[in-house]
C-alpha cells in the first residue's frame, strides 16, 4: 500500500482515548504478542486506525492515523498523521462497507468458535481484505487463515465483546 500524507500532524479526534483504553484491555488479556494487532473506528466517511508497529497496550496520541480516503484499485491511502497507517488499512477500509460496522479489532490470536477464511492471503494485501470481507458477511468474529482474528461491532465495546475477552 502506498501512503500519501495530506498533512503531517498529530491526529485530534475524540475517539482516540477510547481506542487507547481498548488497546490496554487487549494487551492485558494477552490477545496480542508484542505490538501485533490494530484497531480502527469509522469517523464519518473516514477512519482512525493505529499506526504501523504501535504497541496496542501503550498507545500515544502520535500512534494514530486518520485515513481520509483509500483507493482499492491503486492501493493508495490518503492520510493525516505523523506515522504510516497499519499495513491492514485495506482490510479495515473494505470492512467498513458493512453499514453496521463502526469499529474493528485485529489481534493475532485464534478463536475456536470463529469461522476461518478459506484462503491464505498475505498480510496487508487487497486479497486479504477481500477474504475478510467475504467471511464477515454472516459473522462479527472471524479467523484469518494463518493471521489472527478480526472482530467487528457497531462500536469498540461491541467489537471487544466479540473477542470474548471480557
Amino acid at each position: 500500500m502506498k501512503t500519501f500524507f495530506l498533512v503531517r500532524e498529530e491526529v485530534r479526534n475524540p475517539l482516540i482515548e477510547e481506542i487507547k483504553e481498548v488497546g490496554k484491555i487487549i494487551k492485558e488479556k494477552g490477545l496480542v504478542k508484542e505490538t501485533y494487532g490494530n484497531i480502527s473506528v469509522r469517523y464519518g466517511k473516514r477512519m482512525i486506525i493505529t499506526a504501523s508497529g504501535t504497541d496496542l497496550g501503550n498507545l500515544k496520541n502520535e500512534d494514530f492515523v486518520e485515513v481520509v480516503d483509500y483507493n482499492i484499485s491503486s492501493n493508495i491511502a490518503l492520510v493525516i498523521g505523523l506515522k504510516k497507517p497499519s499495513i491492514e488499512t485495506p482490510m479495515h477500509w473494505l470492512i467498513y462497507r458493512r453499514p453496521d460496522v463502526n469499529a474493528i479489532i485485529h489481534v493475532h490470536k485464534f478463536f475456536e468458535s470463529a469461522p476461518t477464511t478459506e484462503n491464505y492471503a498475505p498480510p496487508g494485501s487487497v486479497e486479504l481484505a477481500m477474504e475478510a470481507l467475504k467471511a464477515l458477511k454472516n459473522a462479527n468474529l472471524i479467523n484469518l487463515k494463518n493471521h489472527g482474528s478480526v472482530a467487528v461491532g457497531i462500536n469498540l465495546k461491541k467489537a471487544l465483546e466479540e473477542l470474548k475477552c471480557l
